[in-house]
């Protein structure tokens, strides 16, 4: 068990940063088009797209660990739509949440359900044809995932944008597990120590039946067709045909670098030549500057269809 609050404050600073980052890509993008919503069914997700008679490229984009509930990608996601795209945030895990609910565990997530999705988009009268996954963090390791599968489901995927992803399928995660409220020291008041190896703590029950000692190995957070894939299994990549794009920090300190590395070196060993761009000084959550770089590849990327 960690009890730790590294990843808490790494959300809460990806926030502010994802914030100082909007205003400076909206300060310096072209609106082309207004933006409309559009209704669809899968439940807490969201559709946006230029409100103009263009037949449009699509993009499915992926929220990471912090749940589908979270309103911020929502905002990159009308900006994107400015430039004449239809996005839709679909919601893998925690949708719908109240602002005084427990957060929900990323867990048992069905991809067929997302590959629906995937065909939703494509059938829209609006679309060209072509729709691109596009997922950040477990995001993007969910994008590589479903790169993979898609010869498996005979479900067409013609872009993948992958930004922090791993190289492996993950086990299942709940942001409760760092929140020093969901436990409770079991030898009485500051009796337990609050360095690793944390002992003496239980799971605090008022935090949801999730507790950490439920969710060990083998199983990782995806299903196919009901079926657990199993965890640290690698994502099996080479065998998507599309474009890639990946972006990640080499100073990333939830997955390292080197997952990266070893994507990309199996992507050329099966010959495909994948679009991988290194951030010297980025972390997991980049800064302004970064950011802002990183979504004009994330722009180009998707104007090349």
């Amino acid at each position: 068990m960690t009890i730790a609050l590294t990843l808490t404050k790494l959300e809460d600073g990806m926030k502010s940063i994802f914030f100082i980052s909007l205003i400076l890509v909206l300060t310096s993008s072209a609106f082309a088009y207004p933006v409309i919503t559009l209704k669809n069914p899968f439940s807490g997700s969201a559709v946006y797209t230029a409100n103009n008679k263009d037949k449009k490229t699509a993009v499915l984009k992926l929220h990471g660990s912090e749940g589908g509930s979270e309103y911020y990608g929502n905002i990159e996601a009308s900006t994107l739509a400015t430039q004449g795209f239809t996005v839709m945030t679909y919601c893998y895990f925690d949708c719908n949440r109240g602002i005084y609910e427990q957060r929900q565990t990323l867990k048992n997530v069905e991809l067929a359900k997302i590959f629906e999705a995937i065909e939703w988009l494509r059938s829209l009268s609006t679309s060209n044809g072509i729709v691109i996954v596009y997922g950040v963090s477990r995001g993007g390791e969910l994008a590589l995932i479903l790169g993979s599968l898609t010869k498996r489901m005979n479900i067409a995927i013609d872009g993948v944008i992958a930004h922090t992803p791993s190289d492996v399928y993950n086990l299942p995660y709940s942001w409760n597990w760092q929140n020093p409220i969901c436990w409770i020291c079991s030898l009485g008041q500051g009796k337990c120590s609050n360095e690793p190896p944390f002992t003496g703590f239980v799971w605090n029950p008022l935090c949801g039946d999730d507790d950490v000692h439920l969710f060990n190995e083998p199983n990782s957070a995806w299903l196919l067709n009901g079926n657990f894939i199993l965890a640290n299994r690698r994502i099996e990549i080479e065998n998507y045909n599309g474009l890639i794009l990946i972006t990640v920090g080499e100073k990333d300190e939830v997955w390292p670098v080197e997952q990266t590395r070893r994507i990309e070196q199996t992507l050329i060993k099966a010959g495909k030549k994948p679009n991988i761009h290194y951030f010297r000084n980025a972390g997991h959550g980049f800064g302004p500057i970064d950011e802002i770089n990183r979504k004009d590849l994330v722009l180009d990327f998707l104007k090349k269809f």
